[in-house]
């Protein structure tokens, strides 16, 4: 059908069509005259085309509108959001009438092969993320920021947020081979991450959409052609230093907002605005005035406030710069002796140098309050699990709570010998945690199985004693995982008393958190198991800001550079991070000596990268996928399980559905050991 098959007509005898504005694969915008209102004003009618145009998704896709309709009523309080006026179905067609913001989109300002300075970019940043942060507060994930889709009023040159994609699933509505209605990704190429493809947005995709936008901004690149690190896939403001120079703060802003991982980025508009907003009370950054883009002038990037500091310390104490240091000399922290820790095992409640991970801590802190909970984490040794563990287990002895923590590594060999003697250490073990008087014999001399005795246990004795909730932190069960038969058993009864706590008073006291390192590669039913229910938790490495943050507390006075350097190295993982910072802060090394020696049987990190290359070694599959993946400059295409299984190890990280490694230091060492 024709793109202009509607100019001329009036809809619901009311909104002339007189110009199409633009056209899209979800729909046509036309400008059109509103012929009831007093000089006939113009306003904007969308029309919204179904990709599919099988009958049975009407009622679907009505409900649907009618949806988002009220939502875009909702937003359109603010004046920096179109107001919508009216929405109605006509002919069996969806329409939206909406305000006709008078200005130009984005793309008038940002110029393929004109980059923008960073005042320009600072702005346009700051602007976008006010409009933003009113719509993430209000529950809304645009979905579809890009320039085209924000406008510049003539009026008073504000920033105004158009085309929200949420209504475009009307639009994106199609028919699977079932016959069930399912929706395809919205958003558009470049501007939207790999959680979005994957039709899982949060409001941090919409973040990587402007951090895309301002680095558009910067660089004069269309989103595509952007550089990005061949390691590590990401973008990086260090990759266009030269050509577009960012200052300090402002790089770990955009760096944190286009991450890979959604769970890396600012959460929301309303957290990154806040750190924006810090940045600027920092360089104390003068008063927006007006809307021109001339009238903004923050600290230029090469002479911020942060790079004057950087200057004098390094004149007064050498410190900061790679060639600042004298030779042999290495830079101390002022960190006091007395504030050091190993940064092996489980990081104290009272330690400084614990990283909470947003939303990971808050999500289980508030799962464990819920009835029947289940929380399974699951990450590779010294990411965090024992840690996190223990900060659950604390909150919820805050809230009255009795807690009990078993590591499986603790039992004995002839513990696992069968079913009935595990059980019988089991509930042993967790009667002595909660301070209770052993009855195990007591409940043993019952004809049940052992599994009947361990239920009958708990729920006749433990919980029926214990008035308050209680929660067991299960470490290390992957101990138990080398016997199949025993797992099997144990794991199936954990799924029982789960499914139990949904519905027996009880049994909703029972709150469990499960950890393990390894992915659950033993055959288990899956109806019969813990590990597809519950809240799952995958601890992720640390991010720029994090690792920026763990060096400010360890007193080392890095540049940007610096942290990327070391970043680069180590991948973000936490306790190569924190094992780095921790010399260096206690002057046994410098950052220019671990980046020589890290791949290197000499360095810190031998006995850690001896222990994975001894579990690849124990497979021969692994072995040579691996190698195919250090050996090239380039994201590689290997077998999707073995691509599972390296990423378990966090041995790599996905591009789409390639794989590179995680950081520099597999790369080289890996290289090396492998003979690639």
């Amino acid at each position: 059908m024709s793109q202009n098959f509607l100019i001329g007509k009036t809809l619901r005898n009311r909104y002339k069509i007189i110009e199409l504005l633009g056209s899209g694969g979800f729909g046509d915008t036309y400008l059109s005259l509103d012929l009831d209102l007093p000089g006939q004003p113009v306003c904007v009618v969308k029309h919204l085309k179904p990709k599919n145009p099988n009958p049975n998704l009407i009622p679907h896709a009505r409900n649907l509108f009618e949806r988002e309709a009220q939502t875009l009523y909702q937003l359109g309080k603010n004046n920096q959001i179109p107001q919508l006026f009216a929405h109605f179905e006509e002919g069996g067609q969806f329409y939206l009438v909406q305000e006709f913001i008078d200005g130009h989109d984005l793309t008038n300002e940002i110029i393929p092969g004109k980059p923008k300075s960073e005042q320009v970019v600072f702005k346009l940043l700051k602007d976008i993320l006010e409009v933003l942060a009113f719509v993430h507060q209000k529950n809304v994930i645009h979905r579809d920021i890009k320039p085209q889709n924000i406008r510049r009023r003539r009026e008073d040159g504000k920033i105004v947020l158009i085309d929200f994609g949420a209504v475009k699933c009307i639009s994106a509505l199609s028919v699977n081979n079932q016959g069930l209605s399912q929706l395809v990704a919205i958003g558009t190429r470049g501007y939207m991450p790999p959680e979005q493809q994957d039709l899982q947005p949060h409001f941090s995709s919409d973040i990587y959409a402007i951090g895309i936008i301002c680095f558009q901004a910067l660089t004069g690149l269309a989103p595509l052609k952007l550089p990005r690190d061949v390691k590590t896939g990401e973008l990086c403001c260090v990759l266009f230093s030269e050509s577009a120079p960012v200052s300090p703060g402002l790089a770990v802003i955009l760096d944190t907002m286009v991450r890979y991982d959604y769970r890396q980025r600012y959460q929301d508009a309303k957290v990154a605005l806040e750190v924006v907003k810090q940045l600027l009370n920092k360089y104390q950054a003068p008063t927006f005035t007006t809307s021109r883009e001339e009238s903004f002038s923050p600290p230029p990037s090469q002479t911020s406030v942060l790079t004057r500091i950087l200057q004098v310390l390094q004149q007064l104490f050498g410190v900061g710069g790679k060639n600042s240091q004298p030779s042999g000399i290495v830079p101390q922290s002022t960190l006091p002796a007395e504030s050091w820790e190993q940064p092996e095992g489980v990081v104290s409640l009272d330690s400084a140098f614990y990283v909470e991970r947003s939303p990971i801590e808050a999500d289980c802190y508030g799962a464990i309050l819920q009835p029947g909970a289940l929380i399974r984490i699951k990450a590779p040794r010294q990411m965090g699990k024992s840690s996190l563990l223990t900060r659950i287990l604390h909150q919820s002895r805050k809230h009255g709570y009795q807690t009990a923590y078993m590591n499986f590594q603790s039992a004995d060999a002839e513990s696992f010998t069968s079913l009935d003697i595990f059980l019988q250490w089991f509930c042993n073990s967790i009667t002595d945690k909660l301070n209770l008087t052993d009855k195990v014999a007591e409940y043993w001399r019952s004809v049940l199985g052992s599994k009947g005795k361990c239920i009958n246990y708990f729920e006749k004795y433990l919980l029926s004693t214990i008035t308050s909730p209680v929660v067991l932190g299960l470490d290390e069960v992957d101990q138990i995982f080398q016997y199949p038969e025993l797992a099997a058993d144990f794991f199936a009864l954990l799924r029982v008393w789960h499914e139990m706590s949904q519905n027996e008073e009880i049994w909703k006291k029972l709150r469990l958190v499960i950890v393990h390192s390894k992915e659950v590669y033993i055959s288990l039913n899956i109806n019969q198991s813990p590990f597809n229910v519950g809240l799952p938790i995958e601890l992720p490495e640390f991010n720029t800001k994090q690792v920026e943050d763990l060096v400010q507390r360890h007193k080392l006075y890095w540049t940007h550079s610096e942290v990327m350097q070391l970043m680069t190295m180590v991948g973000g993982h936490p306790y190569l991070v924190r094992k780095a910072l921790s010399e260096i802060a206690r002057g046994r090394t410098s950052l220019a000596e671990l980046l020589q020696t890290a791949p290197t049987e000499e360095g810190m990190y031998s006995a850690y990268l001896r222990r994975h290359l001894s579990n690849l070694l124990d497979d021969a599959n692994l072995v040579a996928a691996f190698k195919q993946v250090v050996a090239s400059p380039h994201p590689v295409r290997i077998e999707r399980d073995l691509a599972f299984r390296l990423r378990s190890m966090r041995l790599v990280k996905f591009i789409g559905n390639d794989v590179v490694p995680l950081c520099d230091l597999y790369r080289q060492y890996f290289c090396d050991r492998l003979g690639v």
